[in-house]
């Protein structure tokens, strides 16, 4: 190599570096990341306490993952080097065998002793109330579509979590979600780039609810409508995975007559079943009641019908529009965002039946399970 042709590529890479330093200094910080659906840390605080404990340095370092110029196009590059040089997995998300068509977001397993102080946090509730307390876990892709994990994925195995929480309800009665989702593991129950279920997944949880619940379900004969095939979730963000094809999302009930009421600031406003605007967003999958919120109570309308406290996650948004066919009211209730005492809850709203209904991987890792029992 001649001096001349080593000093043109020493340059060429200072002038890449130089650009890359310029677009992060000059490019203003984002607040939020449509593309992963997630707030993005900003610029740490500095102090002399947080430079001598080396907190502002391990923020700063998260701080400038996160605000690197160009963010989203080096991910997808990553990703795709990742494929090409036969890899199934990048970013904590495996490569599905349908021609990476399915991504499986990774799970890792609490320990028994953990998954059991959450159980206990569970049993808690169903000595608490004076009404039945239900509770099931909605397994994942990694469950339903095992045979779709490229072989050897180490970090996928949801069936011990599963086999301990349903040997260890005790004040509370189990339903089977695992059963009825593996009957039809090939049909289309869970979107290929998100976590949750579809809303065909939802219904075929819902008749099982039902049924285990001691209640007659509606069944539909109609024709679900198409109302988004552009949706792309956040297994999808998070892999990077641009050559992924878009899931459809269907609606399958009516809104009709059903009265909603959300919670997002912690007073009550008019919600609906179906936000329309969310789909022509990122965040497609909040079409479903409009996304996360503390509380939301659903009135059907149904005379003679039982009223329903739902402990939930967000796969409950899709399965809510079911539900509707059975209670009088649902009272969907999410840990996160209170801390108000659920005892007393279901005694000062005249709930008829409790249901905790969790996704496995929600379940395994939300801390804030122990307000079960206050």
């Amino acid at each position: 190599m001649s001096k001349g042709y080593a000093r043109f590529i020493t340059a060429l890479f200072c002038l890449f570096l130089a650009a890359f330093l310029a677009a992060n200094l000059l490019l203003p910080d984002r607040q939020f990341s449509p593309q992963e659906n997630r707030y993005l840390t900003q610029m740490p605080e500095l102090s002399l306490e947080s430079v001598t404990n080396g907190e502002f340095m391990e923020d700063f370092e998260e701080y400038h993952s996160d605000q690197f110029a160009g963010r989203d196009f080096w991910i997808g590059l990553k990703a795709w080097c990742e494929r090409l040089t036969g890899k199934q997995e990048n970013n904590g998300v495996y490569f599905g065998t349908d021609g990476a068509q399915t991504l499986f977001a990774q799970f890792t397993a609490p320990s028994q002793e953990d998954m059991a102080q959450r159980l206990a946090y569970v049993n808690a509730l169903g000595e608490n109330v004076d009404v039945p307390v239900y509770f099931s876990l909605i397994p994942g892709k990694n469950t339903v579509w095992a045979d779709r994990l490229p072989q050897g994925a180490p970090l996928a195995d949801e069936s011990g979590a599963l086999e301990q929480a349903m040997g260890s309800c005790v004040s509370v009665e189990w339903l089977d979600l695992v059963t009825p989702l593996l009957d039809r593991q090939d049909e289309y129950v869970f979107y290929r780039t998100d976590h949750h279920w579809t809303s065909l997944g939802a219904y075929y949880g819902y008749l099982a609810l039902m049924e285990g619940m001691g209640l007659a379900p509606v069944e539909f004969t109609g024709t679900p409508e198409l109302v988004s095939d552009s949706f792309l979730g956040t297994t999808y963000s998070s892999a990077g995975a641009k050559w992924v094809q878009p899931d459809e999302m269907y609606r399958w009930i009516d809104q009709g007559d059903v009265k909603v009421t959300s919670y997002f600031t912690g007073m009550p406003e008019e919600g609906s079943l179906y936000v329309d605007s969310y789909l022509s967003e990122k965040d497609k999958y909040s079409y479903f009641l409009g996304g996360n919120q503390p509380l939301c109570v659903i009135d059907t309308g149904l005379e003679d019908a039982p009223s329903v406290l739902v402990v939930r996650d967000s796969y409950t948004d899709s399965l809510a529009p079911f539900l509707t066919q059975n209670f009088s009211q649902i009272h969907l209730y999410d840990l996160r965002y209170n801390n108000m005492s659920l005892k007393d809850y279901v005694r000062d709203n005249g709930i008829d039946m409790v249901l905790v209904l969790y996704s496995v991987s929600n379940f395994t890792t939300d801390a804030n399970l122990f307000k079960l029992g206050l």
